[in-house]
């Protein structure tokens, strides 16, 4: 199953910045949680974030999930 943050994700993209700085459309607490999967993405090279929840963990997470979504 698909993040279930997605939606959210979709307004903070096509939204003006200073609504999203408010934190109008914020980030989901964690997608796993909520039977969800993560989408990763780079976010210093040393830490992979999610772009629908607030969950950030060590590693390069976004190489894989990059080579998988590709196929």
């Amino acid at each position: 199953m698909k993040s279930p943050f997605r939606f959210r994700s979709a307004l903070r993209r096509n939204s003006p910045w200073f609504l999203v700085n408010l934190g109008i459309f914020g980030k989901g607490d964690d997608c796993e949680k909520h039977e969800g999967k993560h989408e990763w993405y780079n976010q210093d090279y040393e830490h992979s974030a999610c772009y629908h929840c607030r969950v950030i963990r060590v590693g390069r997470l976004w190489k894989t999930f990059n080579q998988d979504h590709d196929r």
